[in-house]
């Protein structure tokens, strides 16, 4: 006989889990207990986690600064620098003797700047305003200048701290060499430091971010909060450096540090770590409290939860008594469903392929008008053309009466394929609307004259009424609808008149077409937008259109999302309406005095051309120049300024000043060409108008020559089209536009 198996001694691990689950109250405290450690745990990790962010921000916060600051500060040195090199670059190898030597252009720049002072080798003044150096060491201007050049500089350009004629300024100052390659003395120019105060304020609150401009060395040469950063790292030209631990200052903070390019001089921006980690303590703060009260809170639901334990146990076996019976009757739901769900599925799977089918009926009917519109074309093209060349050549009266009757098909097979091609495009969804403010009043002014005649022809009247609403839409888009449905108006109207009006509606505008033709029976309003439906015209007369007007307006409607209605009497006729938004009311104009434009002389009008294409440059200088036009030409957006003097003006009053400015719109250098256009009128204190020649058809470059008061031709541009805009642009006088203004009008057409 085999002796009974006895059961493993329980371990204690199992021991305490039937202990704790054995006493509701015993798992809600553990429960409770390790969601208040892993809230406190997660909560630790965030804090750490926001901490590190903190610092990465101000560190992104810091190099982003210094980037744009010293951007901005360059920008304020250029001038100076350049002029420091200017001299300097003719001084050097020649000595100091050689500053009388100055040209025109360089005598007149260093009249401009005012703050240019020579010091000889001995550290005396020269030439110049009086020169005082802020630091101990080079007080005398002398230790400056022999002063070895920082390891691996080789600019030659010393910066330092001081006064000219008694104003704060930066000086810098290049040193200058005879012939023999004797130390002769220095050139000095200087920045006041006032010029850089809107960028220093606009980049430092003197309080918790400091920013400044300082030598290689440290020592500040201008800036705003801490006087001094300590030793700051060796940097190369262009780069920059991030240390969210600097201690330079005395104290830990986050500074980003850029080298200029080709000066040493470094753009420095700091932020105290105190700063920048005090909301991360209000966080840490607020964050702890959380904690604690969640735990609390916990505390609390944990007493909750073991009550509700017990009658949970209680409820759960009454749910199992109810489970029982409740899997019965599932059971044979869920076989009812199964039964509904195949059903639904087979219906599904044929309503998916007969969409399917209908959407590659769509499709194949797109591309086939599509392949027609494109292979009839040329077809119709050469008909027209033997049309013409027999039309020409037939004499005989019934042989021209033949050929006008196939002008006449011609005409008809060419309105037939225009109209398909417009339902097919519509159809392919690649017409995209061009929204923008439109007055009503001049789309009512489009209509009138496009269709006036025709009215007349019927003995009919057509008229607007007035309006001086502005609604959103695409003008195009919605002329051609207005136009169809003024087109089906007069067609079916034998006498009587047409009227096109607009009635407000709050936020929307309804234009309506109002005629006193047949009429439309009301079992039919709905398949008049259908494609190819003419009512009253069973035989198709081709004379009576092509029934494709109301369903090219239906199409338009749903591209832009106006909505289409339609009323009507049998007898008394139609009323078709679109719903268009509406933002706002037309401004009056003012009355302006007139006046009798000048006559344009070509031989005094002077024309600037900016263009970097030597050979479009010239063709260009001798088309304008066969026209009497005297010409000045440039490469690029710089050059044409030179053209006119310096910065402030420089020599303005003698140089010439263009009537006109074409231009290539892409130049090399930081300049387009309306760019250009609006620095030439700056400078020259006066608007001189541009005309702008580029073959980019985007409409970001029509809006930007638009915004500066341009012209904008499209190349090839003709030279018929080239003469016509400059003569339009010169005839032009400015200011001869009158504002705008005016108060709110709203006519309505009453229906009578």
């Amino acid at each position: 006989m085999s002796s009974p198996q006895m059961a493993p001694p329980p371990t204690p691990s199992s021991a305490f889990v039937r202990r704790i689950t054995a006493s509701p109250r015993t798992l809600a405290a553990v429960l409770c207990t390790m969601l208040a450690l892993l809230g406190t745990a997660s909560w630790a990790a965030v804090t750490a986690l926001d901490y590190r962010d903190t610092l990465e921000r101000s560190e992104d916060d810091a190099r982003q600064a210094a980037i744009l600051f010293d951007s901005h500060a360059r920008g304020v040195l250029d001038a100076s620098i350049d002029l420091l090199e200017q001299i300097a670059g003719r001084m050097d190898g020649r000595g100091l003797k050689s500053w009388t030597e100055r040209g025109l252009p360089e005598a007149m720049a260093v009249e401009r700047n005012g703050r240019i002072a020579l010091l000889g080798a001995d550290g005396s003044l020269r030439y110049g305003s009086t020169v005082a150096f802020a630091e101990p060491e080079t007080s005398d201007g002398l230790s400056l200048l022999v002063r070895p050049l920082p390891p691996g500089d080789e600019h030659g350009i010393l910066p330092a701290f001081g006064h000219m004629a008694g104003q704060p300024a930066i000086l810098f100052a290049r040193r200058i060499h005879t012939a023999a390659g004797v130390f002769d003395g220095a050139v000095l120019v200087a920045v006041p430091v006032s010029a850089l105060n809107p960028v220093l304020n606009a980049f430092g609150d003197g309080m918790a971010r400091s920013v400044g401009l300082y030598r290689p060395d440290g020592i500040r040469l201008a800036g705003i909060g801490v006087p001094s950063l300590g030793p700051l790292p060796r940097l190369d030209d262009g780069t920059i450096r991030v240390d969210a631990n600097w201690t330079g200052t005395g104290k830990a903070s986050v500074i980003g540090v850029k080298r200029m390019a080709d000066l040493p001089i470094l753009s420095a921006v700091t932020i105290p770590r105190s700063a920048v980690l005090e909301p991360w303590y209000i966080r840490m703060e607020r964050g702890l409290v959380v904690v604690v009260a969640g735990v609390a809170a916990l505390a609390g639901l944990s007493m909750l939860g073991a009550a509700s334990l017990r009658r949970e146990a209680l409820a759960r076996q009454a749910l199992t008594e109810a489970n029982a019976q409740l899997e019965l009757a599932n059971a044979q739901l869920e076989e009812r469903v199964e039964e509904r769900t195949a059903a639904l599925s087979t219906l599904n799977l044929k309503l998916s392929r007969a969409l399917e089918e209908k959407e590659r009926a769509n499709q194949a009917k797109g591309r086939f008008l599509s392949a027609a519109n494109h292979d009839l074309r040329q077809p119709f093209q050469a008909l027209r053309l033997f049309h013409h060349i027999l039309m020409e050549r037939l004499a005989e009266t019934r042989d021209r009466n033949i050929a006008e009757k196939m002008g006449e098909a011609l005409d008809a097979g060419e309105k037939l394929l225009h109209a398909l091609l417009e339902v097919a495009t519509l159809d392919a969804g690649v017409v995209r609307p061009q929204l923008a403010d439109v007055p009503v009043s001049a789309v009512f002014e489009e209509l009138l004259a496009e269709f006036r005649s025709m009215a007349a022809e019927k003995g009919l009247t057509l008229r607007a009424m007035p309006t001086r609403m502005v609604i959103r839409t695409d003008r195009t888009l919605l002329t051609r609808m207005l136009g169809d449905l003024l087109r089906n108006a007069i067609r079916f109207t034998d006498k009587g008149r047409v009227t096109i009006g607009c009635r407000r509606h709050g936020r929307w505008l309804r234009i309506e077409v109002w005629d006193t033709g047949t009429g439309i029976p009301a079992e039919q309003l709905d398949n008049i937008f259908e494609d190819f439906v003419q009512l009253g015209n069973p035989e198709r007369d081709r004379r009576q259109g092509l029934g494709l007007g109301l369903a090219k307006v239906r199409r338009k409607a749903a591209l832009l999302g106006h909505a289409v209605e339609v009323r009507s009497l049998q007898g008394r006729g139609s009323v078709f309406a679109i719903n268009v938004p509406v933002v706002g009311t037309e401004r009056l104009p003012a009355q302006a005095p007139v006046q009798d434009p000048d006559p344009v002389q070509a031989g005094d009008r002077l024309i600037l051309v900016v263009e970097d294409d030597p050979i479009q440059r010239d063709a260009v200088r001798l088309l304008l120049e066969s026209w009497d036009y005297r010409v000045i030409a440039a490469i690029d957006g710089e050059s044409a300024l030179a053209l006119f003097g310096g910065a402030n003006g420089g020599d303005r009053l003698d140089s010439p000043i263009p009537d006109l400015i074409v231009s290539d719109f892409r130049l090399p250098g930081r300049l387009t060409g309306v760019q250009t256009v609006a620095a030439v009128g700056e400078r020259l204190d006066r608007l001189v108008p541009g005309l702008i020649l580029t073959g980019d058809t985007a409409p970001e470059r029509i809006r930007e020559a638009v915004a500066t008061g341009c012209r904008l031709l499209h190349k090839p541009v003709s030279p018929d089209e080239l003469r016509d805009a400059i003569a339009a642009i010169l005839s032009e006088r400015p200011g001869s536009r009158a504002a705008e203004g005016g108060e709110q009008a709203l006519e309505n057409e009453s229906a009578a």
